[in-house]
């Protein structure tokens, strides 16, 4: 009787922990979820408007990624949940790190441009437009430098530093469009508004040459997509899910959800 009531109470504790396990896992998983849809989401125009198919493909991956991390978590399988919203931040770390670059090297040569275009022809809003859109450019390229420099696995701070850095991004973006309409339209045009479809009628109105890089430029500066719906929507409607199987290149091994076992391990 003594062993069998031993045995009870090792069951007891083995279920116990099991049971704390499961919970830790679920809790780890859970916390910063939308903060992680958030900063998925967040790229989307940018790399709708501006990346080259090799972006698209890996922004693609990652989305695919995060629904498997859904379909995980929904089937209450925590452990490998964790895993793979892990494996989704740290290839959004290499996207995000591969747009900001870019585009930060593309504002400021918009910048510098205009500013030269502006020499002896300033107007009332030319120097404060230059002055806020390079402050705010030094801002951007700050806090990527800061994300990049942050240990190697707190994937979610440098993530946050990253989306800081992209909002202040496409804020300097902003004085961009506003200088090109100063000083590289057509004709004179007067900013009383700078409402978005104002902006953007502005644009349609007074340039023919540079209509269709400043178009962009506005659109991604507001998180929105100038022709068609983004990466994220058309993964959403197809997601493709089989491409998982497949590595992509050197960026991502192959993966193949193995079982919907927390105590076994997913690829």
């Amino acid at each position: 009787m003594k062993k069998f009531g031993l045995l009870i109470l090792l069951l007891c504790a083995f279920f116990a922990k099991t049971e704390h396990f499961s919970s830790s896992s679920n809790l780890q998983v859970t916390y910063g979820v939308e903060e992680n849809q958030l900063i998925l989401k967040s790229i989307d125009s940018t790399v709708s408007n501006f990346g080259d198919e090799e972006d698209k493909k890996l922004y693609k991956r990652c989305i695919q990624h995060y629904l498997e991390f859904q379909g995980l978590h929904t089937a209450g399988n925590y452990a490998s949940a964790y895993v793979r919203v892990r494996h989704t931040q740290k290839l959004l770390i290499l996207l995000y790190e591969r747009m900001l670059s870019k585009n930060i090297t593309k504002v400021r040569l918009e910048l510098n441009r205009l500013g030269r275009n502006a020499r002896g022809k300033e107007k009332t809003q030319t120097n404060a437009f230059l002055r806020l859109g390079l402050r705010d450019l030094a801002e951007a390229e700050q806090k990527l430098i800061f994300a990049k420099n942050t240990r190697p696995y707190l994937y979610l701070l440098k993530l946050r530093e990253m989306l800081f850095s992209l909002k202040i991004l496409k804020h300097s973006g902003k004085f961009v469009v506003f200088l090109a309409l100063l000083h590289d339209a057509d004709f004179p045009v007067e900013l009383e508004s700078v409402d978005f479809q104002t902006i953007n009628d502005e644009i349609l109105r007074s340039m023919t040459e540079n209509k269709d890089l400043f178009l962009t430029f506005h659109w991604d500066n507001h998180f929105k997509t100038l022709i068609g719906d983004g990466v994220y929507t058309q993964t959403m409607h197809t997601p493709d899910m089989e491409e998982l199987a497949k590595p992509m290149g050197d960026l991502d091994p192959a993966y193949v959800r193995l079982s919907l076992d927390p105590r076994k391990k997913v690829k």
